[in-house]
């Protein structure tokens, strides 16, 4: 049995897709988003990807699609990687739970380009209420081959804020925002609990919220990353979740400098370009 490497978790908003029906054909444009999280490469889907659907006279339907991942590597490094799949459906009145497509990656990761430029994977595409799940197999390799990382299990106290009630509308419209307009992808979040600091690559909106409610009222502060590659830095100033402003910002970076809090960040937080998140 050939091994599952990656899955990669598509999510689709209908009111989104779009058809076009002649006598002879249909084709339906299915854009979406998604996730990967494997022990190879953690990601999110960038904006413009889409499923292009065309199904012939005959009956058959064939698929194509094309979408990046931005991400990290196995080996700590940003990257993407691209991924064309095309395949096929049954026709109407075969009963099948999944469809059989072919991937082709490029990726601009060494570590992803050594395992992944090499023509031997299918993919199965599982679909499901949101979306449909793609798992990628290795054709060369058997399960026991392939070295799965145990998921690491999140923090206690990160589970503990997000079963906090949050009652303000500001903050969950803003964890909403920054997680679909800002693309993020890195947060670290100083915290007042045991002095505790933490990273999360490619958090998903419920946290990016508890932590926002969190820090009000607190000495805590917030950085996040967004997919451009742009920083916020926010705190409790004066009653409120404010941006730092860059001044202290750069007294910050001395500060992460000498303490060696400077390991999470790629460059020192004061040569990052801004991004601001709204007043709360």
């Amino acid at each position: 049995m050939s091994a599952k490497i990656m899955t990669f978790h598509i999510t689709i908003d209908r009111s989104e897709i779009t058809r076009l029906k002649t006598e002879t054909a249909k084709v339906t444009f299915i854009p979406f988003g998604g996730t990967v999280d494997s022990s190879f490469f953690k990601g999110k889907i960038m904006p413009g990807a889409a499923d292009v659907q065309v199904t012939d006279a005959s009956g058959l339907r064939h698929m194509c699609a094309k979408y990046i991942f931005e991400g990290t590597d196995a080996k700590g490094k940003h990257c993407h990687l691209f991924v064309e799949n095309n395949g096929y459906f049954p026709k109407d009145g075969v009963q099948k739970d999944y469809f059989d497509a072919t991937p082709k990656f490029i990726t601009d990761s060494e570590y992803l380009c050594g395992i992944l430029s090499r023509p031997v994977f299918r993919s199965e595409g599982h679909p499901h209420e949101t979306g449909v799940d793609i798992m990628i197999f290795d054709e060369t390799k058997e399960e026991s081959e392939v070295s799965a990382e145990p998921a690491k299990p999140e923090d206690s106290i990160l589970t503990q804020l997000r079963d906090k009630d949050i009652a303000d509308e500001r903050i969950i419209a803003e964890g909403r925002r920054l997680y679909e307009e800002e693309k993020v992808v890195k947060l670290i979040f100083f915290s007042s609990y045991e002095n505790k600091t933490f990273t999360v690559e490619h958090p998903d909106k419920e946290l990016i919220t508890a932590i926002l409610n969190d820090l009000q009222g607190t000495p805590q502060m917030l950085f996040i990353i967004n997919g451009k590659g742009e920083l916020a830095a926010v705190s409790c100033i004066s009653g409120k979740i404010r941006n730092i402003e860059n001044m202290v910002l750069t007294v910050y970076s001395e500060i992460f400098s000498e303490t060696g809090q400077d390991k999470y960040f790629e460059k020192p937080i004061n040569c990052y370009s801004r991004f601001m998140i709204r007043e709360i």
